[in-house]
């Protein structure tokens, strides 16, 4: 296809682009299979920094081909490790990369997100009495992956990849106290983890629509959390819509926000979202409506409290802890052609699990986990592309 070309059929003007092609008389985009597809990844991976463990990787990634020996991409990973002590721990990242070679490929990564950071608190009381805790807080991360991939077909890659992860923490936000008499270390942070693995790729070729009523939509926003983590919002969020009707369509995508309270505290969380969009006057709806539901993971405040049966040791902790949450929103936005103005509101709830007490002599404790309820207040910007 040339540079700008005519449909006989329809009369339009038809552009080539980097992606695909577009309809200039008209607010269509598609992309082609050989410049622009989806990429489907599961890996498994042994892991160390601290202590070992062994996981599993699961990505999606909208991959550009501007020519045959190079490409880069974008995304999202979920990541789930086991190992001793600490049980599962999971990641949450975002994936910005490049890609250099055609049938095999260097490819190199960056990684940015969120996940549990494991740490270890070990004290002692003479010879003989120890005391060991384990546990995780949710963090902030950010790193690099380095993978090496073969094609096996049109369809699928095989790959093998390393990947650096930091975990970004404040040791004040965790106060841990012991009884008198006995000594600690300072509590032990397994902030640098690194990862080995292997990895299947499944590529989906898809000529796809991505404007007009089937369009993908960046989003920033602000606002206050009243219930929950208390504080002011920062967030942003990915979307895609699908027009079904003359008046609305479904809306899904993700999201993450952060929490500022005012002790100078932080929490993160991340989720996904479904709804459906209402569009009152048709296509020329300068106010739209959403309702939908999100579902995900978030850091919670959680305090605990254990002793001996004879009372020779006692510990007690505060400190922030993973814990699922769902809500239902609504919002309300004023739409200006290719940008939106959002104003919305949801409440739900989260969980969080409870701590295992162990020891000799009879060790116990409690937490407190539990149900809890969230509500908050939003405003902001919504673009599409």
């Amino acid at each position: 296809m040339s540079a700008a070309t005519v449909n006989a059929q329809n009369n339009q003007e038809v552009r080539s682009t980097s992606y695909g092609y577009r309809y200039e008389s008209r607010n269509l985009r598609f992309t082609q299979a050989e410049r622009v597809h989806t990429e489907i990844t599961l890996g498994g991976h042994g892991s160390w920094g601290g202590y070992s463990s062994y996981g599993a990787d699961l990505s999606a990634t909208r991959v550009y081909t501007p020519t045959k020996a190079f490409g880069w991409r974008w995304g999202g990973m979920a990541s789930i490790d086991y190992g001793r002590h600490y049980g599962a721990t999971s990641d949450v990242l975002a994936v910005v990369g490049l890609r250099l070679g055609n049938r095999v490929y260097v490819g190199l990564d960056a990684l940015a997100g969120a996940g549990q950071l494991a740490y270890h608190d070990h004290s002692w009381h003479g010879e003989t009495d120890t005391h060991d805790y384990f546990n995780s807080l949710w963090r902030v991360k950010a790193g690099g992956q380095l993978s090496l991939g073969v094609r096996l077909g049109d369809k699928v890659t095989l790959s093998v990849y390393g990947r650096y992860l930091y975990a970004f923490n404040n040791p004040q936000k965790r106060t841990v106290t012991v009884p008198e008499g006995w000594e600690a270390l300072p509590t032990a942070y397994h902030a640098d983890r690194f990862s080995a693995g292997l990895a299947l790729t499944f590529n989906i070729f898809k000529e796809t629509r991505v404007s007009g009523d089937n369009c993908w939509q960046g989003g920033i926003y602000s606002g206050y959390s009243f219930l929950g983590n208390e504080g002011w919002i920062a967030g942003a969020e990915l979307l895609h819509f699908e027009r079904s009707a003359a008046r609305g369509g479904a809306v899904w995508g993700i999201g993450s926000y952060q929490v500022f309270g005012s002790d100078k505290s932080s929490t993160n969380a991340f989720y996904g979202q479904g709804g459906y969009r209402f569009l009152p006057w048709g296509s020329n709806s300068v106010l739209t409506i959403e309702l939908g539901a999100k579902a995900g993971l978030g850091e919670y405040v959680k305090t605990e409290c254990g002793a001996t049966e004879d009372n020779s040791f006692r510990m007690s902790a505060a400190g922030y802890t993973l814990g699922v949450k769902a809500s239902g929103y609504l919002q309300f936005a004023l739409h200006f052609d290719w940008f939106e103005v959002v104003f919305g509101g949801e409440f739900g709830g989260h969980y969080t699990f409870g701590t295992a007490f162990k020891g000799e002599p009879t060790y116990s404790g409690t937490s407190s986990n539990g149900f809890g309820m969230d509500a908050m207040a939003t405003a902001g910007l919504r673009f599409a592309f």
